[in-house]
């Protein structure tokens, strides 16, 4: 992977599960996952949200704008995380409540989820 998220989350990545399968003859379960970027800031701006701290995400695309995706064991998954779509000064039309996530390429991380999350993500 390109860089690290978050310094004290090496090695770890924010993913939206596409699905969940098994091979036949297989116990053991796959995802099938594709993956989110921390926004690498530029000299000027921040990988936060000004008012509320909360780090921006990305979807990770190729030059086609197809998705990446990866297939990874489920038990690799280690927590939830809560992404909000990041809607800027204008909203696309296309979005309802059942789209939101779909078509929206950039996510504020909500560090404010539970405990855990804010106490690692606050670290950083």
């Amino acid at each position: 992977m390109p860089h690290h998220l978050f310094t004290c989350l090496t090695g770890h990545a924010i993913v939206q599960i596409r699905i969940i399968f098994r091979l036949l003859r297989s116990n053991d379960f796959l995802t099938y996952v594709q993956r989110f970027n921390h926004t690498l800031p530029a000299p000027s701006c921040s990988t936060t949200d000004g008012a509320a701290g909360l780090h921006i995400l990305k979807r990770v695309v190729r030059n086609n704008g197809v998705r990446v995706g990866n297939i990874i064991p489920l038990h690799h998954l280690r927590s939830p995380a809560h992404v909000i779509p990041c809607f800027r000064k204008e909203a696309n039309p296309r979005l309802t409540r059942h789209t939101a996530y779909e078509f929206s390429n950039e996510f504020w991380l909500n560090k404010y989820w539970n405990k855990e999350f804010f106490y690692a993500l606050s670290l950083s």
